[in-house]
């Protein structure tokens, strides 16, 4: 990578927010093309602050591939509002490079208004058969290590919740009692239809990190953490404070938005560049076959 390719890199992982205010300036096609050339990581950064429309012409825009190794790398709390925003061929396509699980617990949330419990919770979700042993849902424990694991969620051969316990609960219950002996009963869950500001008031978050999302069958379907609470809340208020800081940001910081904006610009030609080249190359190739 040349040195002006790195300086870019840099500026996008480390200002994804100024970086996205540049490049909505520009046709999606071609930041479509300098998504391609980054990382997943970085480009989930920047994709992340897009504005919900622009972020989503700019995934359709890449290959199905690349797409869901970006969508991989989003947040959590923003996938599905992402997903939501591509339209139903191009949503498709792209769940299907997924990995199957990943892809399923997706599509359990996507039918699920936004400003819902459903809409905010996460998977995937660590969840175990009442009937299995401590032994054997402590080895699945082990291998979940994309799952939030401070609660171990238990549900019936029909996927409905039906207990929890924590992962410290498993580590010290017997190896050989089935899940079933050891779990907590009744668990507190939120309906997946619940509202947004129902989920914000509710007061179990006073006594759990976590809580899990169920619907009008009981089955468990995902799980909202305090921590996509807040960052709800945190998105909220800065749309608001944008709202109303507007002037203050054309007026501020005018030099270091001329300096990242060349920078991002070459980046932008550099991608252009290499695309018609390699079209080009293939051209010749197809031509002489």
């Amino acid at each position: 990578m040349n040195p002006h390719a790195r300086l870019g890199n840099t500026f996008l992982k480390a200002h994804p927010r100024e970086a996205a205010r540049i490049l909505e300036d520009y046709p999606a096609d071609k930041v479509a093309q300098l998504l391609a050339s980054l990382g997943p990581g970085i480009a989930a950064g920047v994709l992340e602050v897009f504005s919900p429309g622009f972020a989503a012409s700019s995934l359709a825009l890449l290959e199905p591939s690349s797409a869901a190794r970006v969508i991989e790398e989003v947040h959590p709390d923003l996938q599905i509002g992402l997903l939501r925003q591509l339209d139903a061929p191009c949503r498709e396509t792209l769940l299907a490079e997924l990995q199957p699980e990943f892809a399923l617990s997706l599509r359990r949330m996507l039918p699920y208004p936004e400003n819902t419990a459903g809409a905010l919770m996460q998977a995937p979700l660590l969840s175990v058969p009442e009937d299995l042993t401590v032994r054997t849902a402590l080895k699945r424990a082990r291998r979940a290590r994309r799952e939030m694991k401070i609660y171990i969620y238990v549900t019936d051969t029909q996927g409905r919740l039906r207990g929890v316990l924590t992962l410290h609960e498993l580590l010290n219950a017997p190896s050989g009692r089935a899940v079933a002996e050891v779990m907590h009963r009744p668990v507190v869950s939120l309906p997946a239809d619940e509202s947004m500001h129902s989920v914000i008031k509710n007061p179990y978050w006073q006594a759990y990190h976590a809580l899990p999302v169920t619907d009008a069958k009981d089955i468990l379907l995902g799980v909202i953490r305090q921590k996509s609470i807040h960052r709800h809340l945190d998105r909220r208020d800065h749309a608001e404070d944008i709202k109303t800081n507007l002037g203050m940001f054309v007026s501020v910081g005018d030099m270091f938005a001329l300096a990242a904006g060349q920078l991002l610009a070459d980046l932008i030609a550099a991608c252009t560049s290499q695309t018609q080249g390699d079209s080009r190359r293939e051209g010749r190739t197809d031509g002489s076959l």
